[in-house]
């Protein structure tokens, strides 16, 4: 595995905000964590790496931080020793730790999500500066005809030179990954549990370039809701755009993930226009269509997704389009049916974070 050398910008964030199962320090939140981030650019300092050698007065003063930030600061600082040694014993099993001063940290997180972004990953595999993904989403159970869109759409993710992006989850996107691993696709594949074991079973794909693996959390900690929620929107944000190939209306996470998705605008929802009565309705709602006529044919993502926005601004020539025009006229009915969905979203998710 190619060594990786830490900056000390990066170190320092780690050590502070890395939730690490074996630590008995309790490290800073998030929002700690964005006001130290604040206060250090105000006072002219250079960057997370200036915490070090200070005292808890002495980060009280400079930056103007909480007692029990400073207090968790110092006592961080303090245990570098078992942090360091944490580092290591991860990196003998094939992970490493990165964070937004990383050059490989992806920027996709950071621009799109903002604050939200996680603050550490944990990777195995080498993970490109720059890259395009596309991920497919959809129901745990699988119809034989639903195996042939995901065959074919990953297909075109490859003619593209795209990477996959999956979320680890059983049903469509379990199909899109196996399909991808035995068809040269390229993969990144965000989990939330269960890392090492993932490592281990995929060791030789990940060799080989074909897989890498992100975590947001420990990969000794145990499965939570919380930790998949917030997996599924890092994938959304880490897609230039989602495929929906199947969902269930106000049902399962497929269908939460794309609600919060939409209300957050991390990525472009494709859906595909079949016999699903979940993707009819997202139709309903203004997410792009796309055809299976579009999965077959040479057209790429983005000409399918600037068609749509095309055709939304077009004169009905034939009744074919005036029966989309008045269908979309009556989108403003369906999303006021929405919006105490969105509400609930955003009210969740504040809270969470």
């Amino acid at each position: 595995m190619e060594k990786i050398m830490l900056n000390l910008n990066s170190l320092a964030t780690m050590l502070c905000t890395c939730d690490l199962y074996a630590y008995d320090e309790a490290a800073l939140t998030s929002d700690e964590w964005l006001e130290v981030e604040k206060n250090l650019k105000v006072h002219g300092l250079n960057g997370p790496s200036s915490l070090f050698g200070l005292n808890s007065d002495e980060l009280m003063d400079i930056l103007d931080i909480s007692e029990y930030s400073a207090y968790k600061i110092v006592r961080r600082m303090k245990s570098i020793q078992f942090f360091l040694k944490k580092l290591h014993e991860y990196e003998q099993q094939g992970i490493r730790i990165i964070t937004k001063y990383d050059e490989e940290y992806p920027q996709n997180l950071i621009k799109k999500m903002k604050k939200s972004a996680p603050l550490c990953l944990f990777i195995a595999g080498t993970l490109p500066v720059k890259f395009e993904g596309i991920s497919i989403t959809g129901l745990q159970t699988v119809s034989k005809k639903e195996k042939g869109y995901v065959k074919r759409l990953v297909d075109k993710i490859n003619n593209e030179d795209k990477w996959l992006i999956s979320n680890d989850c059983k049903g469509i996107d379990q199909e899109a990954f196996h399909y991808g691993l035995h068809h040269h696709s390229q993969i990144i594949c965000f989990v939330c549990e269960n890392m090492l074991n993932k490592i281990q079973e995929y060791k030789k794909s990940i060799r080989m370039g074909k897989v890498v693996f992100l975590s947001a959390v420990d990969p000794a900690k145990r499965f939570t809701v919380t930790h998949a929620i917030d997996r599924n929107s890092y994938v959304c944000a880490l897609s230039m755009f989602q495929i929906v190939v199947s969902s269930k209306i106000n049902s399962g996470a497929t269908w939460f993930t794309i609600m919060h998705n939409m209300h957050h605008n991390w990525t472009v929802s494709l859906v595909l226009d079949n016999d699903c009565f979940g993707n009819q309705r997202l139709l309903e709602m203004k997410t792009v269509p796309i055809y299976i006529k579009n999965i077959v044919s040479d057209t790429s993502f983005e000409m399918i997704y600037g068609l749509d926005a095309l055709f939304a601004d077009a004169v009905p020539v034939n009744e074919d389009k005036e029966a989309e025009i008045q269908k979309k006229e009556n989108i403003e009915e369906v999303n006021i049916d929405q919006m105490s969905i969105f509400e609930f979203i955003g009210d969740t998710n504040e809270s969470r974070i």
